[in-house]
């Protein structure tokens, strides 16, 4: 895994503060993300085009979540957020409530996802991410080079845990969800919770079909699962969901989406997976 790649974000877009840093993290094959100053005062996009790519749940060190941009335009990630707690939609009210290993972090306002790029979030150190596959992380929430919202001593569990990615602006009642993940077979405290018409502030979720299910089996140490197909077609895209267009999430057919127990392999941070490419 080589040096990263930073792609520069859309001229055309609305941002106070330089966008002119270096980029995070050391991956290659068109990973890593540009990063720079100030404070992004952009509205909220409405079309997030980001995957969760790979997820690894143990060991200790080689735990990580990796996202992959299929598109062939850069993606920023403003107002993203990562969780492994399933109770991560309260928020905005401050009421979510974290167990031990749960976090729930934010990726810096002006970085950038380049063209056909994947960006790796650690959990443990970067040095013990570099120990486990001989490359830092784009992100380590150990060492706090994201935002760390809230969290319990982070970790993932290694029978399995719920993964959201998801979006707030910082004001709005509700979140919005960008994907969502069951890796392996987590137990009640770890999965996903039901939005359904919860209350929030000033309003309130929309329905979520809650028909993604857990995977038969959790990876075993020095394997990961990976997502092998796109989204479209094999969840509600209706418009009337909680996702950021109005997909629904909870309804995603990730037995079809991501691998199985039998496809399990060894993980491969900073690899851009070809098959998910638009």
């Amino acid at each position: 895994m080589a040096a990263h790649e930073v792609a520069p974000a859309d001229s055309g877009d609305d941002q106070s503060g330089s966008n002119t840093g270096s980029g995070s993290g050391t991956h290659g094959n068109g990973s890593g993300s540009g990063s720079g100053s100030g404070t992004s005062t952009m509205p909220p996009p409405a079309h997030v085009p980001l995957l969760l790519s790979e997820i690894s749940l143990g060991p200790a060190g080689h735990e990580f979540v990796e996202l992959v941009n299929p598109t062939g335009f850069a993606v920023p990630l403003y107002d993203l957020y990562l969780s492994d707690n399933g109770n991560y939609f309260k928020l905005p009210a401050g009421s979510t409530t974290l167990t031990s290993g749960d976090f729930i972090v934010k990726f810096p306002d002006n970085d950038i996802v380049p063209a056909h790029g994947v960006v790796t979030v650690a959990v443990d150190t970067s040095a013990a991410f570099n120990t486990a596959f001989g490359a830092n992380p784009t992100y380590s929430i150990a060492d706090a080079n994201l935002t760390v919202v809230t969290s319990q001593s982070p970790s993932l569990t290694d029978t399995g845990e719920v993964i959201v990615l998801f979006q707030w602006d910082g004001t709005s009642p509700l979140v919005r969800d960008v994907d969502i993940m069951i890796a392996g077979v987590p137990t009640a405290g770890n999965t996903i919770v039901s939005k359904s018409g919860y209350s929030q502030l000033t309003n309130s979720y929309k329905h979520d079909a809650m028909s993604i299910a857990a995977q038969a089996s959790a990876p075993a140490a020095g394997k990961s699962t990976k997502r092998i197909m796109l989204e479209t077609g094999h969840e509600a895209q209706s418009g009337t969901g909680n996702g950021v267009e109005g997909d629904d999430e909870t309804s995603e057919a990730t037995g079809t989406t991501w691998d199985t127990t039998a496809a399990f392999s060894a993980p491969t941070p900073g690899q851009v997976p070809s098959a998910l490419l638009q």
